[in-house]
């Protein structure tokens, strides 16, 4: 099961690309959209602002150079985080009302209140635009993750879409049933959650073969061949290994390029979750159909004797 299991995620790296594909598709439809909101919102500021009195003199240029130095002085050791900063309301309004102070002097001190519902109104037309741009990512990861997910099952655990149908039924109700076991456990014993982890490992894994036996294996191979806690060790064990492998090339992306490298990571991770899914369908599939071939090759001796008698 490791073989296959790893097999099946380096063969399923050659999808790499689409949700790498989808996710920047999602992030220039959502940067078509973000960066002209932001530009009218920091036009429509800029106008108020001139349009509090007639003697102020705002430095639209000395105002951008010294937001963009905000910007550099951000944490980009960690990216994730300083994009997180950068993109809030909060940040903006302190950072413009900061930068408005220094350039307007006396004239910000005079126009206080005001210029600090301008920067706040700036701030919430940034953040709907963010929230667009946020969308469309998730749209296009999402996209990415459901098509990669069609293209390896295709190639790995094919299916119909009875099977399909029984499988999410299947699943909502294994599901449900190690929530609720573990949320017993827990009102018994507050500390039983390490054992509930431990025990939601195994089960995790039992219950992905016993969901992959009745979707290709029932009446094909028997059950305790396949489900068994030899089997769930394995599966998890290959499934372990798989986000190992992952991690690790990651990682090399990440020291080669923090930013690209964090887009490389979701894509491998995507194609990890995904095989480890269906790594249990793929193991039963096949023994069902090494089962199915040797009836038949046995089916065929047997007629083939007979025709001889």
């Amino acid at each position: 099961m490791i073989k296959q299991g790893i097999k099946n995620y380096f063969k399923s790296l050659k999808y790499f690309f689409t949700p790498l594909g989808t996710m920047f598709l999602g992030m220039m439809l959502g940067f078509s959209i973000l960066l002209p909101g932001i530009v009218n919102a920091a036009s429509d500021m800029i106008t108020a602002v001139k349009q509090l009195a007639d003697n102020i003199d705002l430095d639209v240029n000395s105002m951008f150079n010294q937001l963009w130095d905000s910007v550099k002085a951000l944490g980009w050791e960690s990216p994730l985080e300083a994009i997180k900063t950068m993109f809030t309301s909060q940040w903006l309004n302190e950072e413009l009302t900061k930068i408005l102070a220094s350039i307007l002097g006396t004239d910000f001190d005079t126009f206080k209140n005001q210029l600090v519902d301008i920067v706040k109104d700036f701030g919430a037309q940034v953040t709907v635009n963010i929230a667009i741009f946020i969308f469309f990512w998730i749209l296009g990861f999402a996209t990415g993750f459901s098509l990669v997910k069609f293209l390896i099952r295709r190639d790995i655990a094919r299916r119909s879409l009875f099977k399909l149908v029984l499988a999410n039924v299947l699943n909502s109700l294994l599901s449900s049933a190690l929530v609720v076991l573990s949320l017993w456990l827990f009102t018994l014993w507050e500390y039983s959650i390490i054992i509930s982890l431990i025990l939601l490992l195994i089960l995790v894994g039992i219950f992905a073969l016993l969901e992959a036996y009745l979707i290709h294996g029932f009446k094909k191979i028997k059950l305790k061949d396949t489900v068994n806690a030899k089997n769930a060790g394995l599966y998890m064990l290959s499934n372990l290994i798989i986000f190992v492998i992952s991690i690790c090339l990651t990682l090399i992306a990440v020291a080669i390029n923090k930013i690209l490298g964090l887009f490389v990571g979701l894509s491998l991770v995507v194609i990890a979750f995904i095989v480890i899914e269906l790594n249990a369908e793929a193991f039963v599939k096949s023994k069902a159909d090494a089962a199915l071939k040797n009836d038949m090759h046995t089916d065929e001796v047997t007629a083939d004797t007979a025709s001889h008698k």
